[in-house]
């Protein structure tokens, strides 16, 4: 549909007049198309809201256009003020490359239970603005650049190594486009050593995570690993101080945690130990390592008041020094209905870290794992 046929619509508030990204459907062939008219419908919490431009970017350049069949996307009519069902195309959405935050998800009517099973990290909705496509997200950081020799050496050691073929997930494997690999298991750990001598001669700063709770067996595959340029990255969750202090042997530059929330009653829920969690923190505190937090952004949840203050009292108790963002791993819609998730006031995920900025001062933010020559570098990004 050709949009310069119809006039642009605005939508009034009592601030401003903004744009709304038009509606995008795909047909049954997965033809994409925008509506020259109904407008886009994305959602936070359990709401269905209507965007505006100033929560927009431009769809990045590598992300792919995806359909959701058997279903029915949301669209607001302004001529009749109100959201609607569209019943002649699909929901289209993406997958947001690394380095990108989104901050409102897909709205749509499934007709196929399997569609509420999408558990992508990066699933954002699609509006069409100014002759592009928008999607509502933040770049948070830009993918750090391995260099292109070192990138060519590796690539040729895994594609001739079969056992090293775990390496070519792109869920276990990041630093080819990010500097990073992440290690989940100890036979992934010990394969890497066949990568030990390229990686310390190299002169590219790389973190290794590893995932998994090492034991002895393993520490001398990490003591040759360490490096100038290697970062040792430990991301374990809530696990024993006696573990903790065994490995601390001058082994562990950084220890990050997954956190989806602060708030000792919804962890509960998630069998996570608030307490465990807390001793965890103090005693990284006490070992002096530089302390991380993934945490795991789901709009509508950790963008409100309640849990944002709990996110700003705990990074203000503890010399918590980065927060990575990420996207969490979750159907929303089931996350809101099973953790039975109150209403409350919603920020919206930009503010909220606008205001984070503003009450931890000591905290930076990111996006990617950070080598130890950057642990002390300012914030990555700017939030307009």
């Amino acid at each position: 549909m050709r949009k310069k046929q119809y006039k642009t619509v605005k939508f009034f508030t009592r601030r401003h007049m903004y744009d709304i990204p038009n509606l995008v459907f795909a047909d049954k062939n997965g033809t994409v198309y925008d509506h020259p008219l109904l407008k886009s419908v994305f959602r936070t919490a359990n709401y269905d809201i209507v965007p505006y431009e100033l929560e927009m970017i431009p769809l990045p350049s590598d992300s792919i256009l995806k359909m959701i069949p058997d279903a029915l996307p949301f669209s607001y009519d302004q001529m009749q003020a109100k959201i609607v069902e569209f019943s002649s195309g699909f929901p289209v959405y993406t997958e947001l490359s690394p380095g990108y935050l989104r901050i409102l998800y897909p709205s749509y009517k499934s007709n196929n239970l399997e569609n509420d099973n999408f558990t992508s990290s990066h699933l954002a909705p699609v509006g069409w603005m100014n002759e592009q496509f928008v999607v509502p997200a933040i770049l948070i950081e830009n993918k750090q650049k391995i260099k292109q020799d070192l990138f060519k050496k590796l690539k040729n050691i895994i594609q001739e190594d079969d056992k090293l073929s775990f390496l070519n997930k792109k869920t276990k494997l990041d630093f080819l486009s990010n500097c990073e690999i992440i290690i989940k298991n100890s036979n992934e750990l010990k394969q890497l050593n066949k990568l030990i001598p390229l990686l310390t001669q190299s002169n590219q700063d790389i973190v290794i995570t590893i995932k998994f709770d090492p034991d002895r067996k393993t520490y001398e595959v990490i003591k040759n690993l360490r490096n100038e340029k290697i970062t040792i990255n430990l991301n374990i969750n809530a696990f024993s101080i006696e573990r903790l202090n065994s490995i601390f042997d001058e082994l562990i530059d950084s220890l990050s945690f997954d956190v989806e929330s602060f708030n000792p009653d919804f962890l509960k829920k998630r069998s996570v130990n608030f307490d465990n969690l807390t001793r965890c923190f103090e005693f990284a505190e006490k070992q002096g390592v530089f302390i991380s937090i993934n945490l795991l952004t789901l709009p509508g949840f950790t963008d409100s008041t309640a849990e944002i203050e709990k996110t700003i009292e705990f990074l203000n108790t503890f010399k918590i020094e980065y927060l990575k963002l990420r996207d969490l791993k979750t159907v929303p819609r089931k996350f809101f209905n099973e953790n039975k998730i109150e209403s409350t006031e919603i920020l919206g995920l930009k503010n909220m870290l606008k205001y984070i900025k503003k009450r931890c001062k000591r905290v930076k933010m990111g996006y990617f794992s950070r080598a130890k020559q950057n642990f002390h570098l300012p914030t990555a990004f700017k939030v307009k």
